[in-house]
């Protein structure tokens, strides 16, 4: 490919890729705030959720990195929103 320097196509491909970089960043940053809406529960946190209908209290109860921290603050977030 040659060396274009600063001719005007260099420049336009420039900032062509500098847009197409901060579209990619926008998007990325709003995939990143709407992490809720992308949850989908494991088995185990599908029952804890759907116990909430019959029950005040429950416990999910699981090793770690299991998903606890998750199923509860998509819980609240739920109740939140």
């Amino acid at each position: 490919m040659p060396n274009l320097g600063n001719t005007p196509l260099a420049s336009s491909r420039r900032s062509a890729l500098a847009a197409l970089a901060a579209t990619l960043e926008e998007i990325e940053r709003r995939r990143a705030r709407r992490r809720l809406m992308r949850y989908e529960p494991y088995p185990a946190q599908a029952g804890f959720h759907a116990a909430g209908a019959g029950f005040l209290e429950r416990l999910l109860r699981a090793g770690n990195q299991l998903g606890k921290t998750v199923a509860g603050g998509a819980e609240a977030a739920f109740h939140l929103t």
